[in-house]
């Protein structure tokens, strides 16, 4: 009886010790998580993780899995980011999504053979959803319609004019202040191309326009850089716009700061991309201004975070109209800039 007992006793060892193993072996240093989702404007939405923990292990592949079912996996549609070797945050923005769709999304990490998956989150796409465009180099821009205007919801980040050819891209601050009336260029905030990503590019009023000088401007739409079915906004459909979201007729044709809250209903509510108090922002209609900041003419960029402006299409004299908004207040500015300086383009389709 006493060799019995013995013998279970050393078999409930062993036993323990084999799952003690396996549970040790099983134990994993690479922790994924996956953060909240956030809409970046109507019909994009930012997804975000971050590794946790990597240890020693080799991350050969990361990103997300999403699907209309919960518990997502590799196996359903992915965004992969590649190989990975340290710790932080990662995000990727989707778009192409269906409407009054719930969909599940987990940022994942693949080290050898083993794939891990962070939390699920969830989001919900609105009965309608704009439609997306793209320009030459295939970027992709969401869309708004506000009253009888359909705008980009996003500023422009080509580089390239409809018709291929490169926009001189300047960077030198000498070089900007050395322009003539009609110099093209383009450039990025601080000239770090990750901004663009975001704010999109800052165009002189020639490279916006295409035009080399006064002779070449026309009457009528002009497309200039924007894509095909789509110009640069002149003068009056600013006014149009101003008017819809409910500036007098009067305001609409002075030179300074106008209107009461117009401004704050363009502008990307909170203070992710505007500094505090990002005054009256409810972006009511998806227009999603970023404060991108500009270049001014003698080449010092200006203003990222608090504040915005936008090409027109409209000339007084040597200078062209522009429109502002800031950080501070929720009213629009209407005035005029010089063509050299670099400031940011949204397109309105063509009717």
């Amino acid at each position: 009886m006493k060799i019995k007992i013995q013998i279970q006793i050393g078999i409930m060892i062993i036993l323990f010790s084999l799952f003690a193993c396996e549970s040790e072996e099983n134990e994993s240093s690479l922790i994924i998580s996956t953060g909240d989702i956030e809409t970046y404007s109507e019909g994009f939405y930012v997804f975000k993780g971050t590794i946790v923990s990597i240890s020693n292990e080799t991350i050969t592949d990361h990103g997300f899995c999403w699907s209309e079912l919960e518990d997502p996996d590799k196996s359903d549609t992915i965004v992969k980011l590649g190989h990975r070797n340290s710790t932080g945050d990662f995000s990727y923005t989707g778009f192409n999504f269906s409407e009054s769709t719930t969909y599940y999304v987990r940022a994942y990490a693949t080290a050898g053979l083993i794939t891990y998956y962070g939390e699920e989150r969830s989001f919900t796409t609105p009965d309608t959803l704009p439609l997306f465009i793209t320009d030459i180099e295939n970027n992709i821009y969401g869309t708004i319609k506000i009253g009888n205007q359909i705008w980009m919801a996003s500023n422009l980040k080509v580089t390239r004019w409809p018709d291929g050819n490169s926009i001189p891209r300047v960077e030198g601050q000498q070089d900007w202040y050395d322009f003539t009336l009609y110099s093209q260029a383009y450039c990025w905030y601080e000239n770090y191309a990750a901004t663009g990503t975001i704010y999109g590019a800052l165009y002189t009023w020639p490279a916006a326009m295409y035009i080399m000088g006064e002779d070449e401007i026309e009457s009528g739409n002009i497309q200039g850089v924007c894509p095909d079915g789509w110009h640069l906004p002149d003068d009056s459909e600013w006014k149009e716009l101003e008017m819809y979201l409910g500036m007098s007729g009067t305001e609409v044709d002075l030179e300074k700061w106008r209107g009461t809250d117009e401004g704050g209903k363009l502008k990307h509510a909170g203070t992710q991309y505007w500094e505090s108090p990002n005054s009256g922002s409810t972006d009511e209609f998806g227009f999603c201004a970023l404060a991108s900041g500009w270049r001014d003419g003698a080449g010092y960029f200006k203003n990222l975070g608090t504040g915005t402006r936008f090409w027109s299409a409209s000339l007084r004299g040597d200078y062209a109209w522009i429109r502002q908004l800031d950080y501070n207040t929720s009213r629009i500015y209407r005035g005029t800039k010089g063509l050299y300086e670099g400031i940011a383009v949204r397109c309105i389709k063509d009717q």
